[in-house]
């Protein structure tokens, strides 16, 4: 092995991963995120600071359109991963074993830098690459060559369902310890806010895909510029497959559109399994769904405290999601959780951070036909947050509950789907009038399951 072999290497030793969820490959993101941090690395927030592009399932057009632009903005050296939606863990672990071999490889990396400066940054992509026709720059995989990194065309990596993401650190000893700082609930770094990566055709032919800006009176009736944007679908700790096409003027958001790009396959909820599987008549313990409900609910929290900024206690959140779907005991899980719940709860600089944010008045949720947590604890996004963190401390003192399952509310509510599609359908009315700084929160303090959307619009007669 040559000098720069091993300084490549080296840098990747670490692997920095962008990770892009179609929606129904839940599963399959929980097993990145589990080897991610096996690895000593975690996803990162930008394709511009990774080296690894992961694809977790299998995207529809929309959604693939948009990897192909994420992939192709990506500096070099990079590797591309793409995950089926049954991929196990053991698959997950081999593909970035493959991927990090790749960054190590110069040549091809040297010969990939090459066919990307030929191409030129202005020139558009051929319509070859977007059929899988051409094959000059690195797919990733050596199985993969020939298929463009959104597409659906070559074989997908597969495996057992059961399988678990491995356990990590202790998280006692992730962060600070309790009480070992007065400062310990300061973030890390402020709120991050991004822009989405697109993919709708309205948007291009327009200076690096954005509308110029118009101008229209505010409610000063100033008149200000107009700019209209999405965000989403592929960014970091945001509901899958979400995009929101806003109207922004200022920096108050002045019209909100949802829409949600599908997966190219998608099957039931992951976090709802086990609640559907005792529709379908199977004996489900009360335990083992409510310990998928903890674990959804820490997934959710993970996420929100990341867009706040507080990446320690998100990292926390995450290692005792991965520690309870990987069947650890009650005994061993369920201090570690309320030691998170007490710390997580009691920082002040959150509670600043989230009051006020995103409030949902009774009203709003009788009117809008919210379902599940939305419906039963209106308020704003630390009200939400609150009620997970309870949900979590009481869900994890039930592990070991032996009675069989009754109810069908899972974690965002009934399982048949709607209670997610009621959030997104509530997001222009959430939003707008809020300012962008605050979009992200609200959206993360939600947290809609858009694999119970797509499995809601793939059931018959919808």
């Amino acid at each position: 092995m040559g000098l720069r072999e091993r300084l490549f290497r080296f840098a990747h030793a670490r692997p920095r991963a962008f990770v892009i969820t179609a929606p129904g490959a839940t599963r399959t993101r929980l097993f990145v995120e589990a080897e991610l941090r096996r690895r000593g690395g975690r996803p990162v927030s930008s394709p511009a600071a990774a080296a690894i592009l992961v694809v977790c399932g299998r995207p529809g057009m929309d959604l693939a359109a948009a990897v192909d632009t994420i992939w192709e903005s990506m500096p070099g050296p990079r590797s591309l991963v793409r995950l089926d939606e049954a991929a196990s863990a053991e698959e997950v672990a081999a593909d970035l074993d493959r991927a990090q071999r790749e960054l190590a490889d110069v040549p091809a990396q040297w010969a990939d830098a090459a066919a990307r400066r030929d191409r030129g940054p202005w020139a558009p992509a051929d319509e070859s690459e977007r059929t899988g026709e051409h094959d000059d720059h690195m797919s990733g995989h050596e199985h993969h060559h020939g298929a463009s990194p959104g597409s659906d065309h070559g074989e997908m990596r597969h495996g057992d369902d059961h399988a678990s993401p491995e356990a990590g650190h202790d998280p006692d000893h992730a962060g600070h310890d309790e009480g070992s700082s007065a400062e310990e609930d300061d973030h890390g770094g402020p709120m991050e806010h991004g822009g989405g990566h697109g993919g709708h055709e309205h948007h291009m032919g327009t200076p690096m895909g954005l509308a110029m800006a118009g101008r229209a009176a505010d409610r000063d009736g100033l008149k200000l510029d107009v700019l209209h944007l999405p965000l989403g679908p592929a960014l970091a700790d945001w509901p899958a497959g979400l995009v929101l096409d806003l109207t922004v003027q200022g920096d108050v958001l002045q019209g909100v559109e949802p829409a949600v790009m599908g997966g190219a396959a998608s099957g039931p909820a992951f976090w709802d399994e086990p609640w559907l599987r005792a529709a379908a008549g199977e004996r489900v313990t009360t335990g083992e769904a409510e310990r998928r409900r903890a674990a959804s609910r820490l997934d959710s929290v993970g996420r929100l405290l990341a867009v706040a900024g507080w990446e320690v206690a998100a990292d926390q959140a995450r290692l005792l999601r991965d520690q309870l779907i990987a069947g650890g005991g009650q005994n061993e899980i369920a201090p570690r959780v309320a030691r998170f719940v007490r710390r997580t709860g009691r920082s002040r600089t959150l509670r600043w951070m989230l009051s006020g944010v995103g409030a949902i008045t009774p009203e709003q949720a009788e009117n809008l036909q919210l379902e599940g947590p939305s419906a039963r604890r209106p308020g704003d996004a630390l009200t939400r947050l609150t009620g997970w963190l309870g949900d979590i401390a009481e869900a994890s003192e039930r592990l070991n509950d032996p009675a069989p399952v009754e109810s069908i509310d899972g974690p965002r509510g009934p399982v048949d789907g709607r209670a997610s599609a009621a959030v997104v359908a509530m997001l222009p009315e959430l939003l707008d009038g809020a300012e962008l700084a605050a979009a992200r929160l609200i959206v993360a303090s939600l947290d809609p399951d858009l694999d119970q959307v797509a499995a809601l619009a793939e059931a018959p007669g919808e």
